[in-house]
């Protein structure tokens, strides 16, 4: 008696063997180029296998004739569809999804796919019908063709809805935003029927595709993402247009998400009632960050305004942007004063005075404060936050020479002999600075000349240590600053009797 299913133990064994064969061959093949292949794999073909084993079980050996021939016909038939769906299934995931869309870069809209699968599903629908019932489902159409012209024609609305997701997969993808009259959105789904977007405040849209497909539409993403933005700034008449545009430009350096090309541009557009009016240009590299990118730059663009002492005049009421000084008394930056080199030999009323001289102004993170190879004339103080200092070498590589907090200072060289600038210093962080200008301190080098040597002595002494760092480093060969060079320098640059 046992030895009777002894064969169909082999057979069943046999079964197993080779459907975990190909089901481990298939996840290889899946890990191996990275592709993620659904869950549903699993499941589908765990049941397609579990019906082999049944199907195999009752149709051979001692088992054969025990179950009712109806039910294994049915069961025969469900078996081959399910088959015939994992097939397709598979080829579904691995020739459109992975060939075609992923290495090839064709991109196949949902409704086409879902076309494709279901026009598959019917082929093997009828193979099944014929070999399971022996039945040609082209006859038992053919006496149906006037009651298939009334579904076709009834259903007409609904065809046309399908086949236009079909004809807009060449212009609207998955991910695209896209505008359709006051509607505007990202795509999130194509189906067959409708279009979804999810517009900028997270509502979602469902679109039928038969309106896309009548209507006119725009697509923000089609063909390129690059976007173009345009911010527009009313600048106080007595500003000059040409610096204006200068200050705007800047303030475009290092901020992510803007491309170098095309180039940014600034237009004077109009002469307002109360303002000039200017156009500030510039390319995103994704539609979905435009909004971001605007304000951020409208952000520099109020800040480097403030630095310019530029002002934004308004019909009613004017913002002043008038460079801020700052008041001694309210905080103690005399101290600040006291512990640099280059102003402990000034008196406490100079220091009064000095201080009443400094600038207030704030960088943004990755703005720049100072370039390296630019004409300066100003000292800076770091009150609040964090700085790189960069080199450019001559073989264009950058490198970085330290980082600058709160109480360091730099541009002491710039200050006192208009030199240009060495290094390009950059905020890491929101940063507050002091700024000193040539001119406020010139009144104080007026009063006393003698200073200037003082002071070449202590920028000679800093140059001198600064200059033996980068050699240890073997950045720079070390630069020594001759001090009465320096002294006539300072002198020079501020006109100052011997």
């Amino acid at each position: 008696m046992i030895e009777n299913f002894i064969p169909l133990l082999i057979a069943i064994f046999g079964i197993l063997i080779l459907s975990v064969a190909i089901y481990f061959a298939v996840r290889y093949f899946a890990y191996k180029r990275s592709f993620p292949l659904p869950h549903r794999f699993d499941f589908l073909w765990i049941l397609l296998t579990f019906l082999t084993i049944f199907l195999t079980s009752f149709t051979q050996g001692p088992l054969e004739g025990s179950l009712n021939q109806t039910f294994l016909t049915w069961t025969t038939f469900a078996t081959l569809l399910l088959f015939f769906y994992v097939m397709i299934f598979i080829l579904d995931q691995f020739l459109v999804e992975y060939f075609l869309c992923t290495v090839m870069k064709i991109y196949i809209s949902p409704p086409l796919r879902k076309a494709m699968v279901l026009f598959g599903f019917v082929v093997a629908v009828v193979i099944a019908v014929q070999k399971i019932f022996s039945i040609n489902p082209w006859a038992v159409y053919a006496p149906t063709s006037l009651l298939s012209l009334g579904i076709g024609i009834a259903l007409k609305d609904t065809f046309q809805t399908f086949f236009a997701g079909v004809a807009l997969s060449k212009v609207v993808h998955i991910g695209d935003w896209i505008q359709l009259g006051d509607k505007e959105g990202e795509v999130l789904e194509i189906s067959w029927a409708r279009t979804v977007l999810r517009s900028w405040e997270g509502d979602h849209l469902f679109i039928p595709n038969s309106e896309l497909q009548k209507g006119m539409f725009l697509n923000y993403s089609y063909k390129s993402k690059r976007h173009r933005c345009k911010l527009e700034v009313g600048v106080s008449y007595s500003a000059p247009p040409k610096k204006v545009k200068s200050v705007l430009l800047n303030c475009l350096q290092n901020l992510e998400g803007i491309v170098a090309h095309p180039l940014p541009e600034v237009i004077l557009k109009s002469y307002g009632d109360s303002a000039i009016i200017y156009n500030l240009t510039f390319w995103t590299d994704h539609y979905a960050i435009w909004r971001k990118i605007t304000s951020d730059v409208a952000t520099r663009v109020w800040y480097a305004l403030k630095r310019e002492g530029l002002e934004i005049p308004f019909p009613i009421r004017t913002v002043q942007l008038f460079k801020k000084k700052i008041d001694g008394e309210s905080r103690n930056f005399d101290e600040l004063l006291s512990k640099i080199d280059l102003f402990k030999m000034l008196s406490n009323e100079e220091k009064e005075v000095l201080v009443q001289k400094f600038h207030f102004q704030t960088f943004l993170e990755k703005e720049i404060v100072v370039e390296q190879g630019q004409m300066g004339s100003s000292f800076y103080l770091v009150l609040k936050g964090k700085l790189v200092v960069m080199r450019t070498l001559k073989d264009g590589n950058a490198i970085t020479l330290g980082e600058l907090g709160e109480g360091q200072f730099f541009g002491e060289l710039s200050l006192l002999t208009g030199e240009a600038i060495s290094a390009t210093v950059k905020a890491l962080e929101d940063s507050e600075l002091l700024m000193l200008e040539k001119n406020d301190f010139k009144e104080i080098l007026n009063r006393h000349p003698a200073l200037s040597d003082n002071l070449a002595e202590v920028v000679t002494a800093r140059q001198t240590a600064l200059s033996g760092i980068q050699e240890k480093s073997e950045i720079v060969q070390q630069q020594t600053l001759n001090k009465s060079v320096l002294s006539k320098k300072i002198r020079n640059f501020f006109n100052l009797k011997n």
